[in-house]
């Protein structure tokens, strides 16, 4: 389950980089230039690696906590 507020991307293959990489963020934090304060990438060497450590990291932001 995604925490109240956040957005999740789609997976995207990077092809120079070799990975899969998916893209969170807090929808109630106000944009300012540059990175968020609460935003998360996941990544992964196939598509299914790079959502389930996203699942895991939502369930971290879910909890309270900053994933690891």
């Amino acid at each position: 389950m995604t925490p109240p507020g956040w957005d999740v991307g789609t997976p995207v293959f990077h092809v120079e980089r070799v990975q899969w990489a998916q893209y969170a963020f807090d929808q109630t934090e106000k944009a300012h230039i540059g990175k968020r304060s609460r935003e998360w990438t996941a990544v992964g060497k196939t598509e299914v690696e790079c959502v389930r450590e996203m699942a895991r990291c939502l369930r971290e932001v879910g909890a309270g906590r900053v994933p690891r």
